[in-house]
């Protein structure tokens, strides 16, 4: 009985797909305009085992950065596809929206002991 627009789930998947884009982007301009160092930006892509072979399922973003006196690793998995079925009869399928996970971590620079950071508090 609601009088407003009616959007489909495929425009808000949409949303949320460039929403979680954003958001990473969002966070690596903060890190740059508060001086920031990006050490390392690449963008690999995920496999997973299916059956006797491997299959890509998505990609993921590696951000390495330096903060004051803080090295930060921030990871972003976006996945495409997930894998179906059993034993022998595994599969991919589509994904629609894809699973995106960030995951930020810091640690001090004369430190090894990494430890995970809530996103939300970064900033």
């Amino acid at each position: 009985m609601g009088t407003g627009k009616l959007y489909s789930m495929h425009e808000t998947d949409d949303t949320r797909r460039s929403g979680a884009a954003a958001a990473f982007e969002e966070i690596l301009e903060k890190v740059v305009a508060a001086g920031g160092k990006i050490s390392k930006d690449e963008t690999i892509p995920l496999y997973a085992d299916i059956g006797l072979q491997e299959g890509e399922i998505g990609q993921e973003r590696v951000v390495e950065f330096n903060l004051g006196p803080m090295d930060f690793h921030m990871t972003r998995k976006t996945e495409t596809q997930r894998i179906t079925g059993a034993g022998r009869q595994k599969s991919l399928e589509p994904m629609d929206p894809p699973r995106v996970t960030t995951i930020l971590k810091r640690k001090e620079s004369n430190s090894q002991d990494w430890q995970t950071v809530d996103l939300d508090e970064m900033f």
